[in-house]
């Protein structure tokens, strides 16, 4: 079996698992039934060239009618979309009992062909075969039961676990036991074989079915943990996700509250100062005018600059490249830095999310550096190395006034929402920083990179 059982009652255990392990488990059914036939057939041949006689072939023949029904039942079941835990049940308990079947129409129909003859089985045999009845019947359940009744005890064991194993082991060692007797004769050699091997089949049934339902259990107690974590990382990173967009929205209320509101804050007083000047000192209320232009002009900006943070799709419409391309030129055009972008090796293939999130901690980066770091150059470089470890690495460096990392503020230079970032995604951030000679933040994303 190649892939885990499935608990039937584990309701952790998600449909489709349980749907493709019931349709495995109708894939051995049917194996084993079709091995069952084909061995009948070469046994047929087998009593053939030792017994030229077609009432034996026939016997052997009608054994396998429950099994050909019974596989016909298989063929039918995937087509008609049978696959419910129920059903392969069912299945298994048919197989059992119609193996136990197939001993009994075998053994009575040798019987029968001994007795129509005028002599006893052994004696029947011993003239037309030469070895005795018993040997040819100890077949059975040698090579019938312990064989192919083992097989559905095995997988019912697989199924149900350890809990209910040794209900399959008894039950199929009763259907073998009930077979056995049905057609014993009463010879005290014949009864001392048969229960010699049937005690020898029952050891071998529990023993493989407690086994394998065994290594079930554990597999599924593993299934369960795996599913138990990988809920719990699941609800980790939405809590995540949930607090970067809480601190998303922080940053971006602090910055209307930094730019756009003491701007408008701004106008209003200068414009109470125009209205105060405008009949007393005209020069000077053109002054202030012209003053309240200008700062009316940087608000427009910033409040543009705000509006493209906002714009969720950047890195969807441009790609990760050209999207960092575009934000460091936007630095440029709205301050007097020095700005430039440089990127090495091919264009990333990243997914949405990832992409999104590395996008975001370079804006992050270059905000601290318009805002705190009194720079006049800033680069943001992008570094993509090629197989075999796929490495991504950007990097955002200034000749600013640099800052002591012992007494950084993370809230406020939003270094927390930086590394959280970073961690959502498996990235790595390191903030390099001298005071008086600049800061360099770097992000290395290292991990098999495919295209979304």
């Amino acid at each position: 079996m190649t892939t885990a059982p499935l608990d039937a009652h584990n309701a952790d255990a998600p449909q489709p698992q349980r749907l493709t392990g019931m349709k495995q488990v109708i894939g051995l059914i049917r194996l084993t039934l079709m091995l069952r036939i084909a061995t009948s057939i070469v046994g047929t041949l087998v009593v053939l060239t030792f017994l030229p006689m077609t009432a034996p072939a026939l016997i052997e023949l009608a054994a396998i009618v429950p099994s050909l029904a019974l596989l016909l039942l298989v063929l039918i079941a995937p087509l008609r979309g049978w696959s419910s835990v129920h059903f392969v049940k069912g299945l298994l308990v048919a197989a059992i009992v119609a193996e136990a079947l197939e001993a009994i129409i075998s053994r009575m129909g040798l019987q029968l062909i001994a007795a129509a003859t005028g002599m006893d089985a052994g004696e029947f045999f011993r003239r037309n075969v030469g070895f005795p009845a018993e040997w040819f019947l100890m077949r059975l359940p040698l090579n019938g039961p312990l064989l192919f009744i083992a097989i559905p005890a095995i997988l019912g064991g697989w199924i149900d676990g350890r809990r209910s194993a040794l209900r399959w082991a008894a039950f199929t060692i009763l259907m073998s036991l009930v077979a056995t007797i049905s057609t014993t004769t009463p010879e005290f050699m014949q009864w001392r074989l048969n229960v010699g091997a049937i005690g020898a089949q029952a050891m071998v049934v529990i023993i493989t079915t407690y086994f394998v339902a065994t290594l079930a259990d554990q597999q599924r107690a593993e299934q369960a943990e795996i599913h138990m974590a990988n809920r719990k990382l699941a609800e980790q990173a939405l809590v995540r996700e949930q607090l970067a967009t809480s601190r998303e929205r922080v940053r971006l209320a602090r910055d209307l509250h930094d730019t756009l509101a003491h701007t408008l804050a701004g106008l209003v007083v200068q414009t109470k100062v125009v209205d105060t000047l405008l009949e007393k000192d005209p020069v000077g209320a053109r002054r202030e005018l012209a003053r309240v232009q200008q700062v009316a002009k940087q608000g427009l900006t910033d409040a543009r600059a705000a509006i493209g943070d906002l714009r969720a799709n950047i890195v969807e419409d441009l790609g990760l490249t050209s999207a960092l391309q575009r934000q460091v030129e936007l630095l440029g055009q709205r301050t007097d830095l020095q700005v430039s972008f440089d990127r090495q090796g091919d264009d990333p293939q990243l997914d949405k999310i990832h992409a999104e999130t590395l996008f975001r901690i370079v804006q992050e980066a270059l905000n601290n550096v318009e805002r705190h770091a009194n720079a006049s150059r800033v680069s943001v470089s992008m570094e993509h190395t090629p197989l075999p470890e796929r490495a991504l690495t950007l990097r955002v460096k200034d000749d600013g006034v640099g800052f002591d990392a012992a007494a950084l503020d993370d809230e406020r230079f939003g270094l927390r929402g930086m590394r959280e970032r970073a961690e959502l995604i498996g990235a790595h951030l390191r903030i390099d920083s001298i005071i008086g000679s600049g800061t360099t933040v770097s992000i290395t994303y290292v991990k098999e990179i495919t295209l979304s």
